[in-house]
């Protein structure tokens, strides 16, 4: 049965919405002397940040009323309210969005796709919205930043959605909101104004979705905002983008001409944020004469890729009630619900996400049955040797001792002396020389494949409870796997 906008509603309702790495990484730095922070700096890196920004919208806004004198629409009100070091506090532990989506590059890119349109099309608004002497021009930003909240979440947590709607445009040859009508009964823009009530998000935000609000002036400058980063995402000769702009020019009661000049400035701007997002900014295309514009490649469907990470290591702090949420979730689907994608990607999170740990691998022993050979791999840099993390099980080493039946090691100084030995020179090169938690997985008492993970030998040093989290999560792996094997 066709799901209805209540029903997407209700799943989205409670997700735990993830951040981009590097906003992390400023808090973790910010948090270490906040003695001349304030609030404005920090909510400089929120709003670079569309994801953070709704977060800490949806946080602030649904807590009780009666503890706040109204609603709370920008961040710099958000950390006013909480306070500079209650608010490193309370966002001291965030889920990543490579790390979320770290089993389907299409899905990543496409998140980031949008969130470095809706950073674009913020700065054009804010830009105008000064212009017109809007006293409160950041929440024309903020509020731009979360117009395409649908978009963001079903690329979140439903990806296969929008690969759906993606390849339904091209075979109906029908426009975006068209094809969203058609497969989901609705437009985003109705999803999300349902969400955004359900999060309690300020009221203001939700009549900036309103279309029935569309002849005000901080609406139209939202909306021709949009599309024009949405337009110039693929190119800037096309005629509906330069009527766009040309409504700016009216709106703003300007000549064409410096306005159309100022959008391009404007879109510049924006694009010297682009490597937070890793993808090209409409600015890119500028100097680009007119043309065809080629497809992007869409896939079959979503499968898993590798997402790679060039940040440097942050200490993760675990997450007990990600790591509750996997357990349960795994367990509710023993039925065999899930496919290996799924149930694999439930279980990196949890050992990231909910136990803490930086880098994680499945390895799965190959259908020859004579090597174990990665098969998911979480946090590793694209250039890690662990992506290629691999070891034949016809020498014996640590590592095939390990797998002559369902069990666990920690790897560590107390031991080191004992089981370095046993690791070859070749794993050593691909794990390193730290210390790490790996444990063989069994079904039916035969050795299918391993689960390896570490800290990444730095500061960030394993513990005892991490290590028993660890293999009970291999455990219920283990339980998933066996379920699968009867499909």
């Amino acid at each position: 049965m066709e799901k209805s906008i209540d029903n997407w509603v209700d799943e989205f309702r409670n997700k735990e919405i993830p951040v981009l790495r590097k906003t992390a990484k400023e808090f973790q730095r910010m948090s270490s002397n906040t003695r001349d922070l304030t609030p404005s700096r920090i909510a400089a890196v929120v709003y670079r940040d569309p994801l953070m920004t709704l977060r800490i919208l949806r946080f602030i806004n649904g807590m009780h009323r009666g503890r706040l004198a109204g609603e709370v629409t920008t961040i710099e009100h958000a950390i006013m309210m909480l306070g500079i070091d209650p608010f490193f506090k309370q966002f001291s532990q965030l889920t990543f969005i490579d790390d979320h989506l770290g089993y389907s590059r299409y899905a990543f890119v496409g998140l980031m796709r949008v969130i470095s349109r809706a950073h674009h099309a913020a700065y054009q608004a804010w830009d105008w919205a000064v212009l017109r002497n809007d006293v409160k021009a950041e929440e024309v930003y903020t509020g731009t930043l979360v117009q395409s909240l649908g978009e963001q979440m079903f690329w979140c947590f439903a990806p296969e959605v929008h690969l759906d709607i993606v390849k339904s445009m091209r075979q109906d040859k029908l426009p975006f909101i068209e094809t969203q009508k058609a497969l989901l009964g609705f437009e985003f823009s109705q999803f999300q104004m349902a969400l955004a009530r359900a999060w309690n998000l300020p009221e203001l935000y939700i009549d900036f979705m309103d279309p029935e609000n569309s002849e005000r002036p901080r609406v139209i400058d939202i909306r021709l905002a949009d599309s024009i980063a949405r337009r110039s995402d693929r190119g800037w000769y096309q005629e509906a983008l330069w009527q766009d702009m040309k409504d700016v020019a009216l709106l703003l009661r300007m000549e064409e001409e410096p306005i159309i000049a100022r959008i391009h400035q404007n879109a510049i701007i924006a694009a010297r944020q682009w490597e937070l997002y890793g993808v090209t900014p409409a600015a890119a295309w500028l100097p680009l004469l007119p043309g065809t514009w080629p497809e992007d490649e869409i896939p079959d469907e979503i499968v898993p890729t590798a997402i790679e990470s060039d940040e440097e290591a942050l200490c993760f702090m675990p997450q007990p009630a990600v790591m509750k949420h996997v357990m349960q979730e795994i367990g509710s689907h023993l039925d065999g619900t899930f496919n290996l994608q799924q149930l694999m990607a439930l279980v990196l999170k949890g050992m990231h996400d909910g136990i803490g740990l930086n880098r994680v691998v499945f390895a799965l022993m190959t259908p020859d049955r004579k090597s174990v050979k990665a098969k998911f791999v979480l946090g590793a840099e694209a250039n890690s040797p662990l992506r290629q993390f691999e070891y034949s099980l016809s020498t014996p080493h640590l590592f095939t001792r390990l797998m002559s039946k369902q069990q666990g090691l920690w790897f560590n100084a107390s031991n080191k002396e004992k089981f370095a030995p046993l690791l070859p020179a070749e794993i050593i090169k691909i794990i390193g020389e730290g210390e790490f938690f790996a444990m063989a997985v069994h079904i039916h008492d035969k050795p299918v494949g391993m689960f390896y993970a570490d800290r990444k030998h730095g500061d960030c040093e394993l513990d005892a409870h991490s290590y028993e989290e660890f293999k009970a999560l291999c455990l219920r792996a283990s339980e998933g796997l066996a379920h699968l094997a009867k499909k």
